[in-house]
C-alpha cells in the first residue's frame, strides 16, 4: 500500500514560462529565443542544480552570448523564479493526501534558489521533507539519490510512489523499487493511477 507520494518540482508542483521570461528581458522575440536557447537550453543550466555557484554559469552564459544579451543573462539568473507559477491540480492533489495521512516529499533538480520560491508552493507547507540535487550534488536520475530520499526518511520503496515530468527520472525510480507515474499534465490519469494503487483519492 502507498503511504509516501514524492513529487518533482519543476513541471509538476510549479510551471516555468522560459519564453515569457526572456521575452521580458529582451527587445525582440529573436532575442528572446537566443537567450532562451543559450541559457535554459544550455547545459550549463544544469550546473546549477549540481551546486556550481552562480557567478559561474553566467560567465558560461556570457561567453556563448552576444554582448548585447550579457546585462539580460545576469537579470536572467537574479530573477527567473519570478516566472514560476503553481500547478493548481497537483498542488490540490498534495493536499488532498496530506489529508488523508499520505506522506508528502519532494525530490528535484534544482538550485540553491529553491529557497526563494518553496513558500509559494501551495503543497509546501505539508512536505515532510526534501531531498534536492544541489545540496546532494547528485542528480536525477542517478539511482543514488533515489537511495538518499529513502534513507533519510525511512521510506520503504513500495510504499513509495514518485510523480516527475521526465520519464527518465520515473525508470530510475522504478528501478529503485518505488511505484511512479510521468506527469503530463494529466490529473484525471495521475489520480486514476494512485487509485489503482490502493490510494482512494478522488476522480
Amino acid at each position: 500500500m502507498i503511504k509516501n507520494v514524492i513529487f518533482d518540482v519543476g513541471g509538476v508542483l510549479m510551471d516555468f514560462d522560459t519564453g515569457a521570461l526572456c521575452r521580458a528581458l529582451t527587445e525582440n522575440e529573436a532575442d528572446a529565443q537566443l537567450l532562451d536557447a543559450e541559457t535554459f537550453g544550455h547545459p550549463d543550466w544544469i550546473s546549477l542544480d549540481r551546486g556550481v555557484p552562480e557567478t559561474a554559469v553566467l560567465a558560461g552564459f556570457q561567453s556563448h552570448l552576444p554582448q548585447r544579451l550579457h546585462a539580460a543573462a545576469a537579470e536572467l539568473l537574479k530573477r527567473w523564479d519570478e516566472w514560476l507559477t503553481p500547478e493548481k491540480d497537483i498542488n490540490a492533489l498534495a493536499l488532498e493526501l496530506d489529508a488523508m495521512g499520505i506522506q508528502v516529499y519532494i525530490l528535484s533538480n534544482t538550485s540553491p534558489e529553491f529557497y526563494r520560491f518553496s513558500k509559494r508552493i501551495p503543497a509546501w507547507p505539508v512536505v515532510k521533507g526534501c531531498i534536492l540535487s544541489f545540496e546532494e550534488k547528485l542528480l536525477k536520475p542517478d539511482p543514488e539519490i533515489y537511495r538518499r530520499l529513502l534513507s533519510r526518511f525511512g521510506l520503504a520503496p513500495g510504499e513509495s510512489f514518485f510523480v516527475d515530468d521526465n520519464h527518465l527520472n520515473i525508470e530510475a525510480a522504478k528501478w529503485c523499487g518505488l511505484k511512479g507515474e510521468l506527469y503530463r499534465h494529466d490529473i484525471v490519469r495521475l489520480r486514476a493511477s494512485l487509485r489503482a494503487e490502493g490510494v482512494e483519492v478522488k476522480p
